[in-house]
Order: C-alpha cells, then sequence, then structure tokens
C-alpha cells in the first residue's frame, strides 16, 4: 500500500480548499490521492461520511465566499429546527449570496440569492449561517403552514430544562421578534408567515404537541393551554401537562414512542397517569397512530367526547 505525504494537521481534523492546500504546498497528487474524499468541488476531506449537517457544512465551508452563508433547510438543521424530514448526507445544501455575490453554480449545492435587512446572518460554531428568525421566515416558500407554525413554536420555546445540545441560548426569538420581522418581509410566502404567526404559542416543546393543538383547534374545540403544572396531585412532584382545559378538568398529551421504549420512563408515566386520574382529571393519551390520517377523527372524538362530559358544550 503505497504511503501518502502527511497533510498540515488541521487538514486532518476538517476539510479544506485545494486551492489554499496548493499555496501551501500540497501538491495535486497528495490532492487526488484516494485516501481523501471530494465532497464538493475544490474541497478535500479526510473522512468520506456526512453523518450530520454539521458535517455538511463543514465540508462545503472551505467554498464559502465573503458574504455566503447557509440558508433554508440547511440553516433550519444547523440551528436544530424541527423539519419534516429527516437529514440525508445526499440532500443539497443551501447556500445564500447578497445581491453583490455571484450566485452559487456546483453540484450538490441549491442556490439562493437574500439580503438584508430581511436576512440577517450570524456565525454558528465554525460557519456563518442566516439568523434563527431569518432561516423560518426563508422556510415560508418551502414548508406547510403547520410545519412552519412548529418552527415558529420552537424559536420561541424556553425550555424549562437547559437544552444543552441547543447550537446558541434559547430562546431564539420572542413572539414580538417574530411579529416585527414578518412584518418588515417582503418576499414568497409572506401570507403563510402571517398565518404561522397567529398560531405560534409560548411553550410548546414538540412537532408533534403543534400538530396536536392545530388539530385540535381546528375541530371546533377551545384552544387548551400548554404545558401547564397541575397542583393538587398525590404526585411527590407537580406534573407538567402539554394540553390542558383546566375549566372542564380535561388533560391531553402526546405521547412519543420513546416513553415506551424505556421501561422505567413508562413505569413513571403510568404512575403519574393514575396520580392525575385519582384528582379528579380525565386524561387523554394520543400516541403516533392518533396523529396519522387515519387516526385524527378517531382522536378528535376522543377529545370531545372528554370535554363534553365534563360540561363542555360546543
Amino acid at each position: 500500500m503505497p504511503r501518502h505525504a502527511p497533510l498540515p494537521p488541521e487538514y486532518v481534523r476538517h476539510p479544506f480548499s485545494t486551492r489554499l492546500a496548493r499555496v501551501r504546498g500540497v501538491g495535486k497528487r497528495r490532492l487526488d490521492s484516494p485516501d481523501l474524499s471530494a465532497p464538493y468541488r475544490g474541497v478535500r476531506s479526510t473522512s468520506a461520511a456526512i453523518p450530520s449537517v454539521e458535517d455538511q457544512a463543514a465540508a462545503y465551508a472551505p467554498r464559502l465566499s465573503e458574504g455566503q452563508f447557509f440558508s433554508h433547510i440547511t440553516a433550519a438543521r444547523l440551528w436544530h429546527l424541527p423539519t419534516p424530514r429527516k437529514f440525508l448526507a445526499t440532500e443539497p445544501i443551501h447556500v445564500s449570496t447578497p445581491d453583490r455575490v455571484n450566485r452559487v453554480r456546483t453540484a450538490g449545492v441549491t442556490a439562493h440569492r437574500l439580503a438584508p435587512p430581511t436576512h440577517r446572518v450570524q456565525t454558528l460554531g465554525r460557519v456563518r449561517v442566516s439568523d434563527a428568525v431569518s432561516t423560518w421566515v426563508q422556510l415560508a416558500s418551502i414548508l406547510s403552514l403547520d410545519a412552519l407554525v412548529a418552527v415558529g413554536d420552537a424559536l420561541v420555546l424556553d425550555p424549562v430544562f437547559p437544552d444543552r445540545d441547543a447550537p446558541a441560548p434559547r430562546p431564539y426569538a420572542t413572539p414580538e421578534e417574530l411579529r416585527l420581522r414578518v412584518e418588515a418581509f417582503r418576499g414568497p410566502g409572506k401570507r403563510r408567515l402571517l398565518e404561522a404567526l397567529e398560531l405560534v404559542r409560548l411553550g410548546v416543546e414538540s412537532p408533534k404537541e403543534t400538530e396536536l393543538r392545530l388539530l385540535i383547534i381546528r375541530s371546533g374545540m377551545p384552544e387548551p393551554a400548554v404545558n401547564v403544572l397541575i397542583h393538587g396531585t398525590r404526585s411527590p412532584f407537580v406534573p407538567r401537562v402539554d394540553l390542558v382545559y383546566a375549566e372542564w378538568k380535561v388533560l391531553v398529551e402526546y405521547d412519543g414512542e420513546q416513553h415506551r421504549e424505556d421501561p422505567e420512563q413508562f413505569e413513571r408515566d403510568q404512575r403519574r397517569a393514575a396520580d392525575l386520574r385519582a384528582a379528579g382529571y380525565t386524561l387523554i393519551t394520543v400516541r403516533k397512530e392518533g396523529l396519522s390520517r387515519s387516526g385524527r377523527q378517531r382522536t378528535v372524538t376522543e377529545i370531545r367526547d372528554a370535554l363534553v362530559a365534563s360540561g363542555w358544550r360546543p
């Protein structure tokens, strides 16, 4: 097996520009060696794998010229905002340029031209990226209304427990900041942004909670309060519930599969549910199938029946 000339240490750790590598004395033969991958034209990397959007952005970063930045779905993923589909290494990376800079033209890139003040840029980790609210504005031309609401809910969320995986301190924005940026925006998707803005709520902790809340209010039922502490149960801690109708003592929760996969968590959930019911609450648990196309009507009926039984009148 042929031995390859050593690379500068930083080139071993991170993808690098072939142009700058040549300036540093790395020859063409070394750059074309089979131990290096070429994730994008003009870029080399010692790793062929791109398991995350952070790796994808790092692989493209050496190509970014002055003023260029990551945007749209790529920026949303870098901000850890909810998107309808999981990351795929084969998906295009979204790169934007201001008006004065030539648009990117290379394989694997979806290019955009965006300009301030509507679109703002900041450094996130090692790369330049649309700020969180600008990213939301950009997604208006890509995502459905409900997906856009889920992103808005995530932007204004101030987590009860510290989000140690977040790339920046949360919340990323306030509802007032969203309103001001949407009002100033002139571009595709503004009408959808205005609709989404009216549906964004504080305290929503997951896209499934958003989906369930929107299903409820579109079915003609009152809008529930979001993530409320329920006092007066026999539990040694004060439980917090996703969606709450305090007046009728009806509680609605989305139960993700992770709750059932962890036996200890499942047991805690069962005790918590028993404590809430013993305190006089009706607890409705909605699982994945309850938000499917075939299960939505059953979910709506179950919640409506519980409200009516507790005294609500349509």
